[in-house]
C-alpha cells in the first residue's frame, strides 16, 4: 500500500467537526468547502451569508449550540472529528492512489443535556443511544408489504416568557432545546399558535423548543415486497398518502442509515440511566408535566475499519483518513462484483484485491472459479461505463455496502443477469408539486398536509393528549424481505442485514435495490437545470410553441414568413466569427443547393481560421502540425467538406424521417456549407449528403500532445426543422467497448455535452445562437475545447482542482484511459470503418504513415514506462510537459492488447501493397 511523505495541507471535508483554535470550547460542523464538487457559483442574490463563493482556505461552519453558520478561515480551525458511515470511501492522503472502503464504525459521543447544557459523565457508545423522536424526515417506514418515505409535520411546545406555547408546522427540522427568538411565528399570524394563554407572547433570544411531536406523516410509496407472488403483488394498493393519529401505530420505522447519530443530534440514552431532567408544568395537573430529559451529542470521536483495495484491513481514527470524493470510473474493492471485458466477451468476476498504483487486479471468474489478474481498464464496476449504474435501464452492477435491497424469495431471482441488480421504487407525481404557490403561501401537497396537521392541532386542545407512534422492527421477523447490505463476500454472495438485525448470506441475483425518492429527485434535478436553461427565456425575441404534431419549434411572434426570408439575410453581418458567407440569393429545392456547392473542396490551411477562444489548457496545434498531409493533394481522399449522394446506413440518424425544408433551412444550410468549405482545419473532415440534407458525419483526429492524438473521432449530426433556430444534434460514436467515458463530455450512449449544443448549463454567451453561432463554431469547438490535454478537467466541478494534488493525480489517471482506449479507436476506425470514410481513413493511416506512428509511439511510451517503473526518473517537470508522460501496468496490458490488432491491421496492409507494386 501507497503512502506520501510529502506534507499535505490539512483539508476540511463536508459533516467534519472543527474546534477553533483560539476557543477550545467552540465546536462547529463544517457544511461548505471550497473544493466540493458540487459547490458552485449561485446564481441570483445571496440570501444566506453562508452561501457565498468561498475562496481557498476558506469553509462554510455551523456552530453549536445556537446553530450561527459562518464562512471561517481554515487555518483557525483543527479537526476534532470526521464522520464515516458504512461504505463510504477513503484515502489515507489526497495523493495516495490506493483507497479504501468503510465496512465497520464505533463511535463514541459526549453528552450535555439539550436545554441546560449539564454535561453527563464520560464517553457513551453510539450503540445505546436512540435519537429523541421515534423517526426522522428521511426515514423509511414499511406497512402491508409497501416501502415509503417520509416527510413530516410538527407540533412544537415552545417556552417563551415563562408560559409554553404549541406550534403547529409542517418540517420544522427544529429539536428539542433549540433556541432562538425566530421560534415563534409573527404577531400576523399569532393565530396560528396554540396555548393556555390568550395573550400573544412577545419572541424573545431565549426562547426554546421542549418537545417535538410529528402528527402527521405524508408518506411517498416507492415499492412493494418482491418476495411476494406476482399476483398478490399486483393486490397489494399503494397505501394512503397522509397518516396521523392512531393510524401511526400501524407504521414500522426503518432507519435510512444506521448509526448515523452525529455531534449536534438530540438523543436519549437507553438503560434507564440516570441523566439530568428538566421539567415543564403545562399549568393544570400535576401529571401533566413536560418532562425533558433529551439529550444533545457535543463531541464525537470516530473508529473506522477500513478494508483497502488490497484486501487488507485497517482499524484506524477517522481523523487519519479523508473522504475518496472524485472516484475514478474504474476504481473497485474486494467483493465488488464487474463485469472483465476482454475483446471478444464479457465475463462476470469478483474483485478479490486490487493493486491500485498499478492499475491491476486479481478477479474470480465466477462461470468458471478461476482467478485472473487483469487491468482494472478493462473492468467495468458500475453498468454501462457510468459512474453509479445506468440510470436509463434501472439498473447498476453488482450493489454496494450499505444499499437498500429487497430480497426475493427461495428459488427465484431479480430478473436479470448477474451482475446486473435493478432499481425500482416510483415516485408519484405529488411529490414533485412546487412547494409554493404564487402568493408565497405553501402549495400542493404540504398545503394539505398543514391544513390537516392545524385542524388536528386545534382537535387536541390542551398539551396532553393520547399519544400514538410509530413502530420499531427491533422484534419484528417478518420484515425478511427488506434488508441494508452489510458486507460484500469474495465468492460474490452478499450479506444482508434485516431490520430487526438478523443476518443472511444471499446470491447477488435474488436482490434488488431500492431507488428512493431522495435519489431519483436528484437524478431529475440536473435535466430541470438543463430545461430551464434551454427554456424560451433565453430567446427573448421568441418562444418555443408545440405545434398540432407535438413538435416543438420557435415562434418569433410574427406572421409573416417572408420576415424569416429576411431576417436569413441579415445573419452574415451578425455573425461573431469571421465566416464568409455565400452572397448567392438562397436556392428553393434541394437540388439548387446541392448544385452550387463544388463536389470536392480543399481548402488552403492558409486560409483557416480559429473562431473560438482557447484556454490555457486547450492544446490547438496549427494546421501544419495536426496532420503531415505532405506530397501531391489533388488526388488524395482527403477532402476536407464533401457532399456524397447519400447518407450511409450506419449514420445515428439514418432512420429518423426526413422533413421537407423550409426556404429558411435551404438559405441557411447554403451559407453554412460555404463557411465549411472554407475554413475548416485540416484534422476535421465534414461529409454532407445529397440525399438528406438534414444530416452531416465529422472526423476529427485527436490533436498532438494531448491524450487524443492522431485517434478518430465520428460524431454524427442531425439539424431539425428548426435549425438554426435550434442548436445541430450530436451522436458521438463511441468505440470504448463499454469501458467506460473517453472523455467526460463524450457519452458512451452518444451523448455530446457542449454549451454550444444546448447539452450542458454554460454562460449564454456560450449556448447557441441563430445569429451568432455555426456548424463550424459546433464543430471546432469539438477539437479545441474537448478534446484537450487535459480532459478531467473539463468537468466544471474539477476545473477548480487544477494545480492541486487531488488535480494531478485524477488528471494523470484519466489521461492514461483516455490514450489508452483512443487508441482501440484507431483499431475499430481501421477494422469497421464507418460509412462515406472508408477511403480516407486507409489513407491516412496506412498511405500516409500514421497507423505506423501511433504503434512507435505506443511502444516508446511502454518502454518509457517500464523504464520509470523501475528508476522512477520520471520529474513533475514531465508530467506538466506531456499529456501522458508514462503508463502503469495495467494501462501497458490493456494497451498491449490493442498493439497486437493494430500491428496485424499494418502488416496486412503493407502485404498488399507489396502485392499492388
Amino acid at each position: 500500500m501507497s503512502t506520501s511523505n510529502k506534507t499535505i495541507q490539512t483539508k476540511f471535508y463536508q459533516e467534519d467537526i472543527v474546534r477553533r483554535n483560539d476557543s477550545p470550547n467552540v465546536l462547529g460542523v463544517v457544511l461548505r468547502c471550497w473544493h466540493d464538487p458540487e459547490d458552485l457559483p449561485i446564481a441570483g442574490p445571496i440570501m444566506d451569508p453562508l452561501m457565498r463563493p468561498l475562496k481557498r482556505g476558506e469553509v462554510g461552519v455551523s456552530f453549536f449550540p445556537g446553530g450561527v453558520r459562518e464562512i471561517v478561515a481554515e487555518a483557525d480551525y483543527t479537526l476534532v472529528d470526521r464522520t464515516f458511515q458504512i461504505g463510504d470511501y477513503c484515502k489515507r492522503s489526497i495523493d495516495d492512489v490506493c483507497s479504501g472502503v468503510v465496512i465497520s464504525t464505533k463511535v463514541q459521543a459526549k453528552l450535555v443535556h439539550a436545554i441546560t447544557n449539564e454535561p453527563v459523565e464520560g464517553w457513551k457508545d453510539v450503540q445505546d443511544l436512540r435519537h429523541s423522536t421515534s423517526i426522522n424526515g428521511g426515514d423509511y417506514v414499511v406497512y402491508d408489504d409497501w416501502v415509503g418515505q417520509v416527510s413530516l409535520f410538527d407540533e412544537l411546545v415552545v417556552s417563551t416568557s415563562g408560559i409554553l406555547v404549541r406550534i403547529p408546522e409542517i418540517s420544522t427540522r427544529l429539536t428539542v432545546g433549540d433556541k432562538g427568538i425566530d421560534l415563534l411565528p409573527s404577531p400576523i399570524g399569532h393565530q396560528a399558535i396554540y396555548s393556555g394563554c390568550h395573550a400573544t407572547p412577545i419572541p424573545t433570544p431565549n426562547d426554546t423548543v421542549v418537545d417535538v411531536k410529528h402528527t402527521v406523516l405524508a408518506i411517498c410509496w416507492l415499492a412493494v415486497n418482491q418476495s411476494l407472488d406476482p399476483e398478490v403483488a399486483q393486490s397489494k394498493h399503494r397505501p394512503e398518502r397522509f397518516w396521523y393519529g392512531e393510524q401511526l401505530s400501524k407504521l414500522t420505522v426503518i432507519r435510512s442509515k444506521s448509526g448515523d447519530i452525529r455531534v449536534g443530534d438530540k438523543v436519549t440514552l437507553e438503560g434507564g440511566r440516570k441523566v439530568p431532567a428538566t421539567v415543564y408544568d403545562t399549568g393544570s395537573d400535576i401529571n401533566d408535566k413536560i418532562i425533558v430529559r433529551t439529550l444533545c451529542v457535543q463531541e464525537t470521536r470516530t473508529v473506522a475499519t477500513v478494508l483497502w483495495q488490497d484486501g487488507t484491513r485497517q482499524t484506524l481514527s477517522s481523523t487519519e483518513l479523508i473522504p475518496y470524493l472524485n472516484i475514478d470510473e474504474y476504481d473497485c474493492w474486494p467483493g465488488d462484483h464487474v463485469l472483465w471485458k476482454s475483446e471478444d466477451q464479457a465475463q462476470v468476476a469478483v474483485v478479490q484485491s486490487v493493486s491500485s498504483a498499478d492499475r491491476v487486479a486479481l478477479i474470480r471468474c465466477l462461470a468458471t472459479g478461476t482467478l485472473e489478474t487483469v487491468s482494472a481498464l478493462e473492468l467495468d464496476p458500475n453498468g454501462a461505463g457510468d459512474l453509479g449504474g445506468n440510470i436509463l435501464h434501472n439498473y447498476g452492477l453488482g450493489v454496494r455496502r450499505g444499499d437498500s435491497v429487497f430480497i426475493h424469495r427461495e428459488g427465484t431471482t431479480n430478473g436479470f443477469d448477474s451482475p446486473k441488480v435493478p432499481k425500482i421504487g416510483e415516485i408519484e407525481e405529488w411529490v414533485r408539486e412546487h412547494p409554493v404557490r404564487n402568493d408565497g403561501e405553501l402549495g400542493g401537497w404540504r398545503r394539505a398536509m398543514a391544513d390537516l396537521g392545524a385542524r388536528l392541532a386545534t382537535e387536541h386542545g390542551t398539551y396532553r393528549t393520547q399519544v400514538y407512534d410509530v413502530k420499531s422492527p427491533k422484534a419484528d421477523r417478518s420484515l425478511v424481505w427488506f434488508g441494508e447490505v452489510s458486507e460484500l463476500r469474495l465468492d460474490g454472495s452478499v450479506e444482508v442485514t434485516h431490520p430487526n438485525g438478523e443476518i443472511s448470506v444471499l446470491p447477488l441475483e435474488r436482490l434488488t435495490r431500492l431507488y428512493d425518492s431522495l435519489e431519483q429527485i436528484e437524478d431529475d434535478g440536473w435535466d430541470d437545470e438543463i430545461s430551464s436553461h434551454n427554456s424560451h427565456s433565453d430567446y427573448p425575441d421568441g418562444v418555443w410553441l408545440q405545434d398540432d404534431n407535438g413538435i416543438w419549434r420557435y415562434d418569433k411572434g410574427e406572421d409573416d414568413e417572408d420576415d424569416e426570408w429576411e431576417e436569413m439575410d441579415e445573419i452574415e453581418g451578425a455573425m461573431e466569427i469571421d465566416i464568409p458567407w455565400a452572397e448567392d440569393e438562397p436556392s428553393a429545392v434541394v437540388d439548387d443547393v446541392i448544385d452550387s456547392l463544388p463536389r470536392s473542396v480543399t481548402p488552403d490551411i492558409a486560409d483557416s481560421i480559429s473562431p473560438l477562444p482557447v484556454s490555457p489548457s486547450t492544446t490547438t496545434p496549427d494546421a501544419s502540425q495536426e496532420i503531415d498531409i505532405g506530397g501531391d493533394q489533388e488526388d488524395s481522399p482527403w477532402k476536407l467538406f464533401d457532399i456524397l449522394p447519400s447518407a450511409p446506413p450506419d449514420h445515428a440518424f439514418y432512420t429518423t424521417p426526413c422533413n421537407q425544408p423550409s426556404k429558411a433551412f435551404l438559405a441557411r444550410i447554403t451559407k453554412e456549407y460555404r463557411a465549411l468549405s472554407n475554413s475548416l482545419p485540416e484534422s476535421i473532415l465534414i461529409r454532407a449528403y445529397e440525399d438528406r440534407t438534414d444530416l452531416l458525419r465529422s472526423l476529427i483526429i485527436g490533436p498532438e500532445n494531448t491524450p487524443y492524438e492522431n485517434a478518430p473521432f465520428v460524431i454524427d449530426w442531425m439539424l431539425d426543422s428548426n435549425f438554426p433556430q435550434s442548436p445541430p444534434i450530436a451522436h458521438f460514436h463511441s468505440w470504448t467497448n463499454g469501458n467506460g467515458r473517453i472523455n467526460p463530455n463524450l457519452y458512451e450512449e452518444g451523448k455530446v455535452c457542449l454549451s454550444i449544443l444546448g447539452t450542458w448549463s454554460g454562460d449564454r454567451t456560450e449556448t447557441w445562437s441563430p445569429a451568432r453561432s455555426s456548424l463550424l463554431q459546433a464543430f471546432v469547438s469539438i477539437q479545441g475545447l474537448v478534446l484537450v490535454k487535459e480532459p478531467w478537467f473539463c468537468e466544471p466541478a474539477y476545473d477548480k482542482l487544477r494545480g492541486t494534488e487531488e488535480g494531478m493525480v485524477n488528471s494523470r489517471l484519466y489521461n492514461e484511459k483516455a490514450y489508452v482506449l483512443s487508441r482501440g479507436f484507431v483499431r475499430r476506425a481501421l477494422e469497421m470503418p464507418p460509412g462515406g470514410l472508408q477511403a480516407e481513413l486507409t489513407w491516412l493511416y496506412c498511405t500516409k504513415g500514421k497507423l505506423a506512428k501511433v504503434l512507435r509511439d505506443s511502444r516508446q511510451l511502454i518502454e518509457k514506462s517500464k523504464q520509470a517503473h523501475s528508476s522512477s526518473t520520471l520529474t513533475s517537470r514531465d508530467h506538466q510537459d506531456v499529456a501522458v508522460p508514462r503508463l502503469t501496468a495495467g494501462g501497458i496490458i490493456t494497451l498491449e492488447r490493442t498493439l497486437v490488432r493494430l500491428q496485424t491491421l499494418h502488416d496486412s496492409w503493407q502485404a498488399k501493397d507489396l502485392n499492388r507494386q
